[in-house]
């Protein structure tokens, strides 16, 4: 099992250029891919899903590629832009003469101009570094799907703990639910009785409905079958494919069942316990959001 948020870096050397590619992952119900990159390199996004799709089924995955010049040295940047600059002064001594203002250029002019030069980057070819960059993506990858499983890892500790919570929950509601039924008759007699009336607990049409409110005071289908909710839910974290989807389905039919409990609840107990169970599946559909 893994979850859906992760990380991964790993950097590339390309001549003149150097660079980082990160991948990160977030919860999305499906799956999503997000490039961010110089444009000349946006073609690239085909072949980085291809290679990530396989790795993970769900999320938004973004893959951000940053890149700068290899340094050089101070000299030879300053005889880069010497022409340029030159050309700059030369066009601002026009300017100041035309407009009868005093021309004079000094070195922290010069070396403000130098500083505020911007060069562009011209990137090679997508097809000359596209090696490069998977093989980088791919690195990227393997660490972001290792933290993925490291933390599904720990998703599903606290998830075994929460289904511990729910067992204990469930256990103490058969055993304040047993001879339930027999307890709602003979109350429900005794109020009859306190309001003076006589009722022929061996008439067919009273036993008949006696057993009527029984049936509909049983909750004994719906605790089997919250058992078996337990039991696929935990047999889901032990499997290595995704599912998120799944789970969220379990706990989407723990819910019902345990409101139907409190529904049919006769005891004050009982309705507190599937509350404190409701409060649980809670805080497991939160955590089932994290999951792929």
């Amino acid at each position: 099992m893994k979850s859906m948020t992760g990380y991964g870096r790993a950097e590339f050397t390309l001549p003149h250029h150097s660079g980082v590619i990160e991948l990160s992952a977030v919860n999305k119900k499906g799956f999503e891919f997000l490039l961010h990159g110089p444009k000349e390199w946006q073609f690239f996004e085909k072949k980085a899903q291809e290679l990530i799709r396989p790795s993970a089924e769900r999320g938004r995955i973004r893959l951000s590629i940053q890149f700068h010049s290899q340094n050089k040295s101070s000299q030879n940047s300053f005889a880069d832009d010497s022409n340029q600059i030159l050309e700059q002064l030369e066009l601002l001594r026009k300017i100041c003469e035309k407009g009868n203002i005093p021309y004079e250029p000094s070195a922290e002019l010069v070396h403000r101009m130098i500083s505020f030069t911007e060069k562009e980057l011209v990137l090679p070819p997508l097809e000359k570094v596209e090696d490069k960059l998977l093989e980088a993506t791919e690195k990227a990858l393997g660490q972001l799907v290792s933290m993925r499983q490291q933390e599904g890892a720990s998703l599903a500790n606290d998830l075994h703990h929460r289904m511990s919570k729910l067992r204990k929950i469930i256990t103490n509601i058969e055993n304040l639910a047993q001879g339930l039924a027999s307890e709602w008759r003979d109350r429900l007699l005794q109020r009859l009785r306190e309001s003076g009336l006589e009722m022929d607990c061996e008439n067919e049409s009273v036993r008949r409905e006696f057993a009527v409110y029984s049936e509909r005071s049983d909750i004994s289908e719906e605790i089997t079958r919250i058992h078996s909710h337990f039991q696929q839910f935990e047999d889901s974290l032990k499997l290595s494919c995704p599912v998120g989807r799944k789970l969220e389905f379990i706990v989407q039919e723990l819910g019902r069942e345990f409101n139907t409990l409190g529904s049919k609840s006769l005891k004050a107990e009982v309705t507190n316990d599937v509350i404190s169970a409701k409060v649980e599946i809670e805080k497991i559909r939160e955590q089932i959001l994290n999951i792929e």
